[in-house]
């Protein structure tokens, strides 16, 4: 009885752990994403280069509570 509660709790660490890390590099992609679309010539359309500045910043935002609040969790958790 006692190795099947140990071997559930292996396995809820080792999943949580697991999306923790997917979503920092989907945070990271997200960010990176960001910064591609924050970067826009000077000939650009107005209107275009608006939408893509503002993209590339929600982008980033997006993606800094990807990369981050599961970095949080796991200092404020102490786990």
């Amino acid at each position: 009885m006692n190795t099947e509660f140990g071997e559930l709790a292996q396995t809820r660490y080792r999943s949580r752990t697991r999306r923790r890390r997917v979503y920092v590099v989907v945070g990271v992609l997200l960010i990176a994403l960001g910064y591609y679309l924050m970067a826009v010539s000077p000939q650009a359309v107005s209107d275009w280069a608006l939408l893509r500045a503002m993209g590339g910043l929600a982008c980033i935002v997006i993606g800094f509570g990807f990369a981050i609040l599961p970095l949080l969790s796991t200092w404020t958790n102490d786990q």
